[in-house]
């Protein structure tokens, strides 16, 4: 597999730069571009693969449809509900992002790929169609604490969103009398 081509677009350059750097430890990204401009996408960093976008850039909602029209992979920093695609919390470890990039190549680091309880109620309630606030209200946290759940529980599980998330626990547990994704989490 070759190397995907990733353009990195934050609303602070030193942010964008940061971003980059912290990938490029990673063999299955090329990082071809760093930037705080949605023009730098008209450059070389045009030619990405994939782009990693802060939605508080301004015209990051236009960018991002037309990355995706073009076929290019668009990651959302700290999208919400309301944003298409591919979203990971600034909280999230790097590997969350690289994994959203790369889905399945990386391999989790140390303490991942068991989900905690925590985690399982949270995937058990969205697997249920409940959006974040909902899970929120449900369990008495804040919505921003419930996407920092949702974002581990995509890195653990090496999936880029919460449809997939939803699937790949619904897979790795289909026939267990212990299902933690159950009504009675």
């Amino acid at each position: 597999m070759s190397p995907k081509a990733v353009a990195v677009v934050h609303r602070h350059a030193m942010v964008a730069e940061g971003i980059a750097a912290a990938l490029g430890r990673y063999p299955e990204l090329v990082l071809v571009g760093a930037t705080n401009s949605l023009q730098a996408l008209e450059g070389p960093a045009g030619k990405a693969d994939a782009v990693v976008l802060d939605r508080y850039l301004t015209g990051a909602q236009l960018a991002a449809r037309r990355l995706r029209r073009r076929g290019v992979q668009v990651v959302l920093l700290d999208g919400d509900e309301s944003d298409e695609g591919t979203r990971v919390s600034v909280d999230a470890p790097v590997a969350t992002l690289a994994a959203a990039l790369v889905p399945g190549v990386l391999v989790p680091g140390p303490g991942q790929g068991r989900l905690t309880a925590r985690e399982r109620q949270v995937l058990s309630l969205v697997a249920r169609g409940l959006a974040a606030k909902q899970v929120a209200r449900q369990l008495s946290i804040s919505p921003k604490t419930v996407e920092r759940h949702k974002t581990r529980i995509f890195a653990k599980l090496r999936v880029p969103n919460q449809a997939a998330a939803v699937r790949a626990a619904m897979d790795r547990e289909l026939g267990r009398s212990d299902t933690w994704i159950s009504s009675n989490s």
